[in-house]
Protein backbone atom coordinates (compact mmCIF):
# COMPACT_ATOMS: atom_id res chain seq x y z
CA UNK A 1 0.00 0.00 0.00
CA UNK A 2 1.52 3.80 -0.72
CA UNK A 3 2.35 5.40 2.27
CA UNK A 4 0.77 9.17 2.75
CA UNK A 5 2.46 12.08 4.39
CA UNK A 6 1.60 15.58 5.37
CA UNK A 7 2.46 18.82 3.86
CA UNK A 8 1.89 22.57 5.16
CA UNK A 9 -1.81 23.24 5.65
CA UNK A 10 -2.89 19.19 6.38
CA UNK A 11 -2.58 18.15 3.13
CA UNK A 12 -2.31 14.78 3.17
CA UNK A 13 0.29 13.85 0.15
CA UNK A 14 0.02 10.55 -1.71
CA UNK A 15 2.91 8.55 -3.09
CA UNK A 16 2.57 9.99 -6.58
CA UNK A 17 2.15 13.29 -5.65
CA UNK A 18 5.50 12.91 -2.85
CA UNK A 19 7.83 12.33 -6.20
CA UNK A 20 6.91 15.59 -7.33
CA UNK A 21 8.05 16.98 -3.86
CA UNK A 22 11.25 15.68 -4.07
CA UNK A 23 11.59 16.52 -7.59
CA UNK A 24 11.09 20.18 -6.48
CA UNK A 25 13.71 19.68 -3.55
CA UNK A 26 16.28 18.84 -6.07
CA UNK A 27 15.07 21.68 -8.37
CA UNK A 28 15.35 24.45 -5.11
CA UNK A 29 18.81 22.91 -4.60
CA UNK A 30 19.55 24.59 -8.24
CA UNK A 31 17.22 27.76 -8.21
CA UNK A 32 14.66 26.52 -9.46
CA UNK A 33 10.55 27.49 -8.24
CA UNK A 34 9.82 24.94 -4.76
CA UNK A 35 6.37 27.20 -4.38
CA UNK A 36 5.01 26.23 -7.82
CA UNK A 37 5.70 22.33 -7.31
CA UNK A 38 4.94 22.21 -3.64
CA UNK A 39 0.83 23.31 -4.94
CA UNK A 40 1.22 21.16 -7.54
CA UNK A 41 1.60 18.70 -5.48
CA UNK A 42 -1.25 19.38 -3.18
CA UNK A 43 -3.42 19.29 -5.93
CA UNK A 44 -2.43 16.41 -7.21
CA UNK A 45 -3.11 15.27 -3.36
CA UNK A 46 -6.75 16.43 -3.46
CA UNK A 47 -7.43 14.36 -6.59
CA UNK A 48 -6.07 11.53 -5.61
CA UNK A 49 -7.69 11.49 -2.04
CA UNK A 50 -11.00 12.30 -3.62
CA UNK A 51 -10.84 9.69 -6.04
CA UNK A 52 -9.97 7.25 -3.59
CA UNK A 53 -13.30 7.94 -1.13
CA UNK A 54 -15.27 7.94 -4.54
CA UNK A 55 -14.70 4.35 -5.31
CA UNK A 56 -15.57 2.86 -1.75
CA UNK A 57 -18.32 0.15 -2.78
CA UNK A 58 -18.92 -0.49 1.01
CA UNK A 59 -20.17 2.87 1.69
CA UNK A 60 -22.01 3.82 -1.30
CA UNK A 61 -23.63 0.41 -1.87
CA UNK A 62 -26.30 -1.61 -0.16
CA UNK A 63 -29.41 -1.52 1.47
CA UNK A 64 -29.81 2.70 2.78
CA UNK A 65 -29.97 3.43 7.10
CA UNK A 66 -33.73 3.58 7.31
CA UNK A 67 -36.57 3.12 10.27
CA UNK A 68 -39.58 1.10 9.01
CA UNK A 69 -43.37 0.11 10.20
CA UNK A 70 -44.22 -3.37 10.24
CA UNK A 71 -47.13 -3.74 13.19
CA UNK A 72 -47.98 -7.44 13.22
CA UNK A 73 -48.23 -10.48 15.47
CA UNK A 74 -48.25 -14.25 16.39
CA UNK A 75 -48.18 -16.41 18.90
CA UNK A 76 -45.64 -18.71 20.08
CA UNK A 77 -44.08 -20.33 23.18
CA UNK A 78 -47.08 -19.03 25.40
CA UNK A 79 -46.52 -15.44 24.09
CA UNK A 80 -48.26 -13.19 21.84
CA UNK A 81 -45.82 -10.98 20.22
CA UNK A 82 -46.32 -7.67 18.39
CA UNK A 83 -43.60 -6.59 15.92
CA UNK A 84 -44.41 -3.00 16.13
CA UNK A 85 -41.58 -1.43 14.20
CA UNK A 86 -37.81 -1.87 12.57
CA UNK A 87 -35.00 -0.26 11.83
CA UNK A 88 -32.08 -0.94 9.88
CA UNK A 89 -28.64 0.68 10.73
CA UNK A 90 -25.19 0.50 9.66
CA UNK A 91 -21.59 1.36 10.89
CA UNK A 92 -18.66 1.92 8.94
CA UNK A 93 -14.85 0.85 10.10
CA UNK A 94 -12.67 3.97 9.67
CA UNK A 95 -9.76 1.92 9.42
CA UNK A 96 -10.89 -0.59 6.43
CA UNK A 97 -13.50 1.40 5.41
CA UNK A 98 -15.92 -1.61 5.94
CA UNK A 99 -19.98 -1.87 6.67
CA UNK A 100 -21.76 -3.81 9.10
CA UNK A 101 -25.20 -3.72 8.87
CA UNK A 102 -27.67 -4.45 11.39
CA UNK A 103 -31.32 -4.67 11.67
CA UNK A 104 -33.41 -4.38 14.91
CA UNK A 105 -37.23 -4.84 15.12
CA UNK A 106 -38.88 -3.89 18.40
CA UNK A 107 -41.39 -6.02 20.21
CA UNK A 108 -44.04 -5.99 22.93
CA UNK A 109 -43.78 -9.68 24.58
CA UNK A 110 -47.54 -10.69 26.42
CA UNK A 111 -46.68 -13.85 28.82
CA UNK A 112 -49.76 -16.15 28.16
CA UNK A 113 -48.72 -18.03 30.90
CA UNK A 114 -49.00 -18.15 34.90
CA UNK A 115 -45.31 -17.56 35.79
CA UNK A 116 -42.51 -15.78 34.81
CA UNK A 117 -41.37 -16.86 31.32
CA UNK A 118 -38.32 -16.03 28.68
CA UNK A 119 -39.85 -16.12 24.92
CA UNK A 120 -36.30 -18.53 23.37
CA UNK A 121 -37.37 -20.22 20.24
CA UNK A 122 -35.28 -19.82 16.99
CA UNK A 123 -35.85 -16.59 15.15
CA UNK A 124 -34.31 -15.68 11.97
CA UNK A 125 -35.41 -13.69 8.65
CA UNK A 126 -35.63 -14.98 5.67
CA UNK A 127 -35.56 -13.27 2.09
CA UNK A 128 -35.43 -14.11 -1.33
CA UNK A 129 -32.01 -14.88 -1.43
CA UNK A 130 -30.57 -15.07 1.95
CA UNK A 131 -31.57 -15.92 5.45
CA UNK A 132 -30.24 -14.34 8.65
CA UNK A 133 -30.34 -15.91 12.48
CA UNK A 134 -30.93 -13.30 15.36
CA UNK A 135 -28.14 -12.53 16.84
CA UNK A 136 -26.90 -13.74 20.45
CA UNK A 137 -27.17 -10.27 21.86
CA UNK A 138 -30.92 -9.99 20.93
CA UNK A 139 -32.68 -8.11 24.22
CA UNK A 140 -35.19 -10.96 25.31
CA UNK A 141 -36.32 -10.04 29.08
CA UNK A 142 -37.96 -12.63 31.32
CA UNK A 143 -41.85 -11.21 31.60
CA UNK A 144 -43.68 -11.86 35.19
CA UNK A 145 -47.36 -14.48 34.40
CA UNK A 146 -49.93 -12.25 32.62
CA UNK A 147 -47.68 -9.50 31.94
CA UNK A 148 -45.81 -7.45 29.38
CA UNK A 149 -42.45 -6.61 28.31
CA UNK A 150 -40.49 -4.76 25.67
CA UNK A 151 -37.96 -6.46 23.34
CA UNK A 152 -35.45 -6.03 20.84
CA UNK A 153 -35.06 -8.75 18.08
CA UNK A 154 -31.21 -7.98 16.37
CA UNK A 155 -29.90 -9.58 12.94
CA UNK A 156 -27.09 -8.91 11.32
CA UNK A 157 -27.45 -8.27 7.59
CA UNK A 158 -25.62 -7.96 4.84
CA UNK A 159 -25.85 -5.34 1.32
CA UNK A 160 -28.29 -7.57 -0.66
CA UNK A 161 -30.67 -7.58 2.19
CA UNK A 162 -34.13 -7.64 0.50
CA UNK A 163 -36.46 -5.58 2.82
CA UNK A 164 -39.50 -6.35 0.24
CA UNK A 165 -39.27 -9.97 0.80
CA UNK A 166 -38.37 -10.00 4.15
CA UNK A 167 -40.12 -12.66 6.82
CA UNK A 168 -39.36 -13.41 10.46
CA UNK A 169 -39.97 -17.03 10.82
CA UNK A 170 -40.24 -17.95 14.70
CA UNK A 171 -39.81 -21.74 15.64
CA UNK A 172 -37.31 -24.73 14.46
CA UNK A 173 -38.55 -27.57 11.83
CA UNK A 174 -40.01 -29.82 14.09
CA UNK A 175 -42.46 -27.75 15.26
CA UNK A 176 -45.50 -25.13 14.26
CA UNK A 177 -43.62 -22.03 13.29
CA UNK A 178 -44.72 -18.54 13.16
CA UNK A 179 -43.79 -16.32 10.37
CA UNK A 180 -44.73 -12.56 9.56
CA UNK A 181 -44.07 -10.48 6.48
CA UNK A 182 -41.88 -7.39 7.39
CA UNK A 183 -42.78 -5.06 4.17
CA UNK A 184 -46.44 -5.29 4.58
CA UNK A 185 -47.00 -7.71 1.85
CA UNK A 186 -47.13 -11.57 2.29
CA UNK A 187 -49.62 -13.81 4.12
CA UNK A 188 -48.79 -14.02 7.99
CA UNK A 189 -48.92 -17.10 9.58
CA UNK A 190 -50.03 -16.33 13.25
CA UNK A 191 -50.94 -19.43 15.10
CA UNK A 192 -53.01 -17.66 16.85
CA UNK A 193 -55.28 -19.61 19.44
CA UNK A 194 -58.81 -20.63 19.34
CA UNK A 195 -61.64 -20.16 21.61
CA UNK A 196 -64.22 -22.70 21.87
CA UNK A 197 -68.07 -22.40 23.32
CA UNK A 198 -68.91 -26.36 24.82
CA UNK A 199 -70.69 -26.35 27.79
CA UNK A 200 -72.41 -29.53 29.73
CA UNK A 201 -71.61 -32.17 31.78
CA UNK A 202 -69.96 -35.67 32.16
CA UNK A 203 -71.79 -37.74 35.79
CA UNK A 204 -71.02 -40.78 37.84
CA UNK A 205 -72.00 -41.38 41.36
CA UNK A 206 -69.25 -39.85 42.97
CA UNK A 207 -67.86 -37.22 40.65
CA UNK A 208 -69.16 -34.81 38.22
CA UNK A 209 -67.16 -32.39 35.68
CA UNK A 210 -69.00 -29.36 34.52
CA UNK A 211 -67.40 -27.97 30.85
CA UNK A 212 -66.99 -24.04 30.94
CA UNK A 213 -65.13 -23.67 27.79
CA UNK A 214 -62.42 -24.99 25.38
CA UNK A 215 -59.32 -23.97 23.32
CA UNK A 216 -57.08 -24.32 20.55
CA UNK A 217 -53.62 -23.50 21.12
CA UNK A 218 -50.19 -24.41 18.71
CA UNK A 219 -48.31 -23.81 22.16
CA UNK A 220 -48.38 -24.48 25.54
CA UNK A 221 -48.30 -21.32 27.86
CA UNK A 222 -48.15 -23.01 30.87
CA UNK A 223 -44.43 -24.75 29.82
CA UNK A 224 -43.59 -21.33 27.62
CA UNK A 225 -42.82 -24.16 24.61
CA UNK A 226 -44.51 -24.90 21.14
CA UNK A 227 -46.65 -28.23 20.44
CA UNK A 228 -44.96 -30.70 17.27
CA UNK A 229 -45.49 -29.07 14.11
CA UNK A 230 -48.74 -30.31 12.86
CA UNK A 231 -50.43 -30.49 16.12
CA UNK A 232 -52.41 -28.80 18.45
CA UNK A 233 -53.10 -28.29 22.25
CA UNK A 234 -56.81 -28.71 22.81
CA UNK A 235 -57.50 -27.56 26.14
CA UNK A 236 -60.98 -28.04 28.17
CA UNK A 237 -61.96 -26.25 31.23
CA UNK A 238 -64.47 -27.50 33.96
CA UNK A 239 -65.59 -27.51 37.92
CA UNK A 240 -65.10 -30.70 39.18
CA UNK A 241 -67.42 -32.18 41.81
CA UNK A 242 -66.19 -35.13 43.77
CA UNK A 243 -69.44 -36.44 46.69
CA UNK A 244 -66.03 -39.07 47.32
CA UNK A 245 -65.20 -38.31 50.95
CA UNK A 246 -60.94 -37.42 51.20
CA UNK A 247 -58.87 -36.29 48.62
CA UNK A 248 -58.66 -38.25 45.99
CA UNK A 249 -57.21 -37.79 41.93
CA UNK A 250 -57.87 -37.89 38.91
CA UNK A 251 -54.95 -38.60 36.36
CA UNK A 252 -54.60 -37.65 32.70
CA UNK A 253 -54.50 -41.69 31.54
CA UNK A 254 -58.12 -42.00 32.88
CA UNK A 255 -58.77 -39.55 30.34
CA UNK A 256 -59.64 -39.73 26.94
CA UNK A 257 -60.52 -37.89 23.41
CA UNK A 258 -61.97 -39.86 20.86
CA UNK A 259 -62.30 -37.56 17.48
CA UNK A 260 -64.79 -37.60 14.45
CA UNK A 261 -62.62 -40.87 12.77
CA UNK A 262 -63.08 -42.37 16.25
CA UNK A 263 -59.40 -42.57 16.81
CA UNK A 264 -58.48 -42.01 20.47
CA UNK A 265 -55.80 -40.07 21.98
CA UNK A 266 -54.92 -39.97 26.01
CA UNK A 267 -54.94 -37.09 27.70
CA UNK A 268 -51.66 -35.27 27.39
CA UNK A 269 -52.27 -33.47 30.93
CA UNK A 270 -54.48 -32.70 33.66
CA UNK A 271 -54.87 -29.58 35.95
CA UNK A 272 -56.87 -31.18 38.31
CA UNK A 273 -54.30 -32.56 41.54
CA UNK A 274 -56.26 -34.10 44.56
CA UNK A 275 -59.61 -33.51 44.60
CA UNK A 276 -60.98 -32.85 48.30
CA UNK A 277 -64.71 -34.38 48.66
CA UNK A 278 -67.48 -35.03 50.79
CA UNK A 279 -70.63 -36.90 50.67
CA UNK A 280 -72.74 -33.77 49.84
CA UNK A 281 -69.87 -32.80 47.48
CA UNK A 282 -67.05 -30.41 47.07
CA UNK A 283 -67.02 -28.44 43.80
CA UNK A 284 -63.12 -27.50 42.27
CA UNK A 285 -63.66 -24.50 39.86
CA UNK A 286 -61.32 -23.90 37.18
CA UNK A 287 -59.58 -26.89 36.36
CA UNK A 288 -58.58 -28.53 32.84
CA UNK A 289 -57.61 -31.44 30.17
CA UNK A 290 -55.45 -30.91 27.81
CA UNK A 291 -55.05 -33.13 24.56
CA UNK A 292 -52.40 -32.87 21.96
CA UNK A 293 -54.18 -33.62 18.87
CA UNK A 294 -53.62 -33.56 14.63
CA UNK A 295 -55.15 -29.94 13.67
CA UNK A 296 -58.78 -30.95 13.81
CA UNK A 297 -61.17 -30.96 11.43
CA UNK A 298 -64.57 -30.14 12.77
CA UNK A 299 -66.76 -32.73 13.73
CA UNK A 300 -68.04 -34.56 17.07
CA UNK A 301 -65.91 -35.56 19.65
CA UNK A 302 -66.19 -37.39 22.74
CA UNK A 303 -64.46 -37.37 25.76
CA UNK A 304 -63.91 -40.52 28.22
CA UNK A 305 -64.00 -41.06 31.84
CA UNK A 306 -62.71 -44.26 33.62
CA UNK A 307 -61.76 -43.60 36.74
CA UNK A 308 -59.83 -45.04 39.36
CA UNK A 309 -61.77 -47.68 41.39
CA UNK A 310 -62.04 -45.17 44.57
CA UNK A 311 -64.71 -43.30 42.04
CA UNK A 312 -66.83 -46.05 41.23
CA UNK A 313 -69.94 -46.03 43.12
CA UNK A 314 -72.31 -48.29 44.72
CA UNK A 315 -74.26 -48.65 40.58
CA UNK A 316 -71.16 -49.97 39.45
CA UNK A 317 -70.62 -47.56 37.03
CA UNK A 318 -66.88 -47.60 35.37
CA UNK A 319 -66.73 -44.98 32.89
CA UNK A 320 -69.04 -41.70 31.74
CA UNK A 321 -68.53 -39.22 28.37
CA UNK A 322 -69.43 -36.30 27.22
CA UNK A 323 -70.07 -34.91 23.36
CA UNK A 324 -69.65 -31.39 21.93
CA UNK A 325 -68.80 -30.39 18.19
CA UNK A 326 -66.22 -28.04 16.79
CA UNK A 327 -66.70 -25.68 14.13
CA UNK A 328 -69.54 -26.59 13.25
Amino acid sequence: MVGETRLRDGVRVSGAAWAVVIAATVLAACGGGVDELVERAAAEAATTTSSEQGSSPAASSGIEDQTFTVGEHFWHSGFRVDIVDGEITSEENQLTGDVTRFLFLNATLENNGDDVGYFGPEIAIATSNNSYPSRFGSDMPDVPGGLTSQATFDFLIDEDFDLASAELIIGHGGESRASIPLSGSGDPVRLEPSDLAISGALSMELIDMTFTSASLRYDLPGRHRQVEDGKQALTLNMDVTSRNSGNWQIFATDLALIGPDGNAVVADDVGIGSLPGTDEGVTTPDLWMRFLVDELPPGDFIVKLTPGSWFIGEDGVTEATFDFTIGQ
